[in-house]
């Protein structure tokens, strides 16, 4: 059996100095086109100490990260350790390739980043530093109140409708994650929210046409007064001439 998910199934309930965390039973819920991260973690949350492909965690380490800590100061408690899974270089250090050299490089500056954004709270902890050989993907444990916060890929935007951020409750004795209001949608495809500009051109070709129709309407009603004017004016006149021949 996986020694993570037996840690993990032993420590439902994790015991930190001052208070019981207990974990949340799901992941946070998956948006599409979106990923979550945490500003900070709350007291009793869990890393897997994972290790990249072709290394695994050392013997005498810990399987995993806790943070734990007082009401003035919180940290993480053990530090993940990975080594090579080769027999042969278990007591040799491996020299990383260019490729995994400059994956190392960029990581420890998104975590380096993502520290100088982070703020002090208390009863949390910060972004675990970076170990040698760490598995691209970090894994989770969270606790009850813990926040994560969305935002969409690149290559796509946001179309806010709400809070964009998931908070892991307790209700009726079960953990269940709130519902992020976000909806992220290709920067090439059209707003789904209604364009006004559009309409407001619509409306103006309607009006116009409306217009013009009325204006070839009237126009046309006086002409065929005008006509018929005309034609009563010479029937008038015609009367007239015979009835002057008929008295001469």
């Amino acid at each position: 059996m996986d020694p993570y998910l037996l840690m993990w199934g032993l420590l439902t309930f994790i015991t930190v100095p001052g208070c019981q965390a207990e974990l949340c039973d799901d992941d946070p819920p998956k948006i599409t086109h979106a990923t979550f991260k945490a500003v900070a973690y709350k007291e009793g949350t869990m890393l897997n100490c994972e290790c990249k492909r072709g290394f695994r965690r050392i013997k005498s380490g810990s399987p995993y990260m806790l943070c734990t800590g007082n009401s003035s100061h919180s940290s993480w408690d053990n530090q993940c350790q990975c080594t090579s899974s080769a027999a042969r270089n278990t007591t040799k250090q491996v020299t990383p390739q260019p490729e995994e050299q400059k994956e190392r490089k960029t990581t420890e500056m998104q975590s380096q980043m993502q520290l100088a954004d982070q703020v002090s709270l208390p009863g949390h902890c910060r972004e675990p530093p970076p170990w040698e050989n760490e598995a691209t993907e970090r894994i989770y444990h969270f606790v009850v109140g813990q926040t994560v916060y969305y935002q969409c890929v690149q290559g796509y935007r946001a179309l806010h409708r709400g809070p964009a951020e998931s908070v892991c409750k307790m209700t009726h004795g079960k953990t269940r994650w709130t519902r992020p209001q976000l909806i992220c949608t290709g920067e090439t495809e059209p707003s789904q929210f209604p364009d006004f500009r559009i309409q407001t051109e619509v409306a103006a070709t309607m009006e116009t046409f409306i217009f013009t129709t009325e204006y070839q309407v009237a126009v046309a009603g006086c002409v065929f007064l005008l006509i018929s004017i005309l034609l009563l004016s010479g029937l008038t006149w015609q009367r007239r001439q015979r009835k002057n021949r008929r008295t001469i």
